[in-house]
């Protein structure tokens, strides 16, 4: 898969240099497997909960842990690189999911 290479040098508008970095940011997430989970229509005014809720146990531990445990548990062979690169892969995918959705991120709730 190429990287986006629409540019403004190449003549394009910023419109068109934006599209195409998020066609290729929407490819990569989508060849991430098992696919990267869709966020809630309904975002919490927390977000930080969505991880345990939509990740497997095992990939929040991971990507939860320090390195000197996560390094450890490599050279023993209880976790594979496999599986440690395919949680955090899955994690970025979501946290792009949260950051890049076409909701509104901000939305003003007053509470009295």
């Amino acid at each position: 898969m190429a990287a986006a290479r629409v540019t403004t040098a190449s003549g394009a508008t910023w419109q068109e240099v934006a599209a195409d970095a998020q066609a290729y940011r929407d490819a990569t997430i989508a060849r991430v497997s098992p696919p990267v989970p869709d966020v809630p229509a309904e975002l919490p005014l927390n977000v930080s909960v969505l991880p345990a809720q939509l990740l497997t146990p095992e990939e929040v531990a991971i990507t939860e842990s320090p390195v000197e445990l996560l390094l450890p548990q490599l050279a023993e062979g209880k976790l594979s690189a496999v599986a440690v690169t395919n949680a955090f892969l899955r994690r970025a995918g979501l946290a792009q999911k949260l950051v890049c959705s076409p909701r509104p991120l901000f939305r003003l709730r007053w509470r009295i």
